[in-house]
């Protein structure tokens, strides 16, 4: 990407990244789940889940979520909250309840319908606009973001070091953590080898459709669904990294699917010759740094 795009900064500050969740069901409005419109700043998901758990009295596990949101940002979400021990109203200098209501089922994992962002990136060049518009008026490689890593690669590097010890008993957080990590990077591995060879955005012989658009294996266990040559991509993914796949199999994980490209909804791009600023929506799983990856070579100020 270097060289062939202009360069930015992405989160010169906080209020230059800006996430909405939007839930795709209707509220029974009562039940013994409480449902919170959270509005957080520099936080991690995690890091509220673990505040309403002991704001509201109760276990960790009756706090969920429908997806994670980025830590350095504004970032709204919702979360439920099963049989809460208070009606007290929580006050944190780094979260705002926005929003309350009562349902039947708690949130779930990919509840949501989609993310809405609002994006500014600074010290950008005066064609900084034109070519975002270029970039988001088609797809992208439906990569997993850097976040999904951590930083410098650090849960990357702990899941394969968790592989190598021959999956040592470890926390059911950590463990969790360490799948969803290592499933990423295969996927990734999948992904990249359709970007090089050009076929990222088309299908070949054998391979599985979701939407249009190839898929990439989410690895566990069952046999691939692929065939030919999209089999034989991912089966030599597989053999590159098969102590990584065996793990995923090991565990139980069943064997899913995921989008090789994505593109993004409800366009609307604003700039000036040095500032551009994108609002933009996309599907659950879908990394909005990637997105802005397509269009600018990105500086993180905050990290």
């Amino acid at each position: 990407m270097a060289g062939s795009v202009p360069k930015g900064i992405l989160r010169d500050r906080l209020s230059d990244f800006k996430v909405c969740e939007v839930l795709d069901f209707e509220f029974a409005d009562e039940g013994e789940h409480l449902y919170l419109q959270i509005e957080k700043t520099n936080l991690n998901t995690q890091d509220v889940q673990k505040l309403l758990a002991g704001h509201y009295g109760v276990d960790l596990v009756d706090v969920s979520y429908a997806g994670m949101k980025d830590k350095r940002a504004i970032a709204r979400q919702w979360f439920s909250v099963r049989l809460p021990k208070t009606t007290q109203f929580l006050k944190h200098s780094n979260v705002v309840v926005l929003k309350e209501r009562r349902h039947t089922h708690k949130l779930r994992i990919g509840a949501h319908a989609a993310n809405k962002f609002n994006i500014v990136v600074r010290e950008t060049s005066s064609q900084g606009k034109s070519f975002a518009e270029r970039a988001f008026a088609r797809p992208f490689p439906n990569y997993f973001g850097s976040q999904r890593f951590g930083r410098n690669f650090r849960n990357l590097q702990r899941a394969c070091e968790w592989v190598t010890s021959a999956r040592v008993r470890t926390s059911r957080a950590a463990r969790s953590r360490h799948l969803s990590t290592l499933r990423s990077f295969i996927f990734n591995e999948v992904l990249a080898m359709r970007v090089c060879d050009g076929t990222w955005n088309s299908l070949i012989c054998g391979d599985v459709q979701s939407l249009s658009s190839p898929t990439g294996p989410l690895w566990g266990r069952g046999s691939l669904p692929t065939a030919h040559r999209a089999r034989e991509n991912e089966e030599s993914i597989r053999s590159k990294h098969r102590e990584t796949c065996d793990a995923l199999e090991w565990v139980g994980l069943r064997h899913q699917r995921r989008a090789l490209s994505a593109q993004a909804s409800d366009v609307e791009i604003d700039g000036t010759d040095s500032t551009v600023s994108i609002g933009f929506t996309l599907p659950p799983g879908c990394y909005a740094t990637v997105a802005i990856g397509e269009c600018f070579e990105l500086e993180e100020r905050l990290s």
